[in-house]
């Protein structure tokens, strides 16, 4: 894991540099994925673990 998705997220108090803004944007970041992340993993999780599995049909169409 990056430095950016272990700590805390605090909005910065001061000038808002492109530093300061550039390590907040990877700790959002980072936040969001690790969420993404787990909300994926427990579907997949339920989906192979669900008793009842429910057929389905991926489709694709072109404009």
């Amino acid at each position: 894991m990056t430095r950016a998705a272990v700590e805390p997220i605090e909005l910065p108090i001061g000038p808002i540099t492109r530093a300061r803004s550039k390590r907040f944007k990877e700790a959002i970041s980072g936040l969001v994925d690790r969420i993404w992340g787990e909300a994926i993993a427990g579907l997949v999780y339920q989906s192979w673990t669900s008793s009842s599995c429910v057929p389905c049909s991926l489709l694709q169409a072109e404009p």
